[in-house]
């Protein structure tokens, strides 16, 4: 008897799990969660392409890159490049291991641009190209830290201001 009783517990105590464990994913992991969603293409050119001060302009694009440091796998690049006319061709290129990508860059507001890059340690070389309307071209190449993300985990962990606070509430001192 008391056998029994503990196998029909088991049974309805493992049914009732599985039941609550579909339910939660369910409810929370669709499947369009899953699909990276792609980058918005670039708008038409702004009516600004023919005033007298863009027909002069013989300045290359400054490009800045204003992102430091990336971590491992999926990021946002973020970079301005500026220009007194628009933009003719803009392109991103990046090192992904000893593999060379090319990538687009999307149109966000004030000159800033965005890229989505997935990268590995311990570095990724990023290569920058801009042409404006009047062919003055710019190119930046720069090297940027691609840290772990055990080491962005952890450093999260040490620099929370909780545990800080809770250092300071026991007298001991940084």
């Amino acid at each position: 008897m008391n056998n029994s009783l503990r196998i029909t517990f088991l049974f309805a105590t493992c049914y009732i799990f599985i039941l609550l464990t579909l339910n939660f994913y369910n409810d929370h992991l669709l499947y369009a969660q899953w699909i990276l969603q792609p980058l918005p293409l670039p708008g038409p050119p702004t009516p600004d392409c023919c005033s007298t001060n863009v027909k002069n302009d013989t300045t290359p694009p400054k490009i800045i890159i204003m992102t430091d440091i990336l971590h491992e796998g999926t990021n946002v690049l973020k970079l301005k490049i500026e220009d007194e006319s628009p933009l003719k061709i803009r392109g991103l290129n990046f090192t992904q291991g000893n593999k060379s990508i090319d990538t687009y860059l999307a149109k966000e507001q004030n000159q800033e641009y965005i890229a989505l890059l997935k990268v590995v340690p311990p570095y990724t070389e990023v290569q920058v190209r801009a042409v404006d309307l009047n062919d003055n071209s710019a190119r930046l190449v720069q090297q940027i830290k691609v840290e772990k993300w055990v080491d962005l985990i952890l450093s999260s962990i040490t620099n929370n201001p909780v545990w800080k606070n809770a250092v300071s509430l026991f007298g001991v001192k940084n």
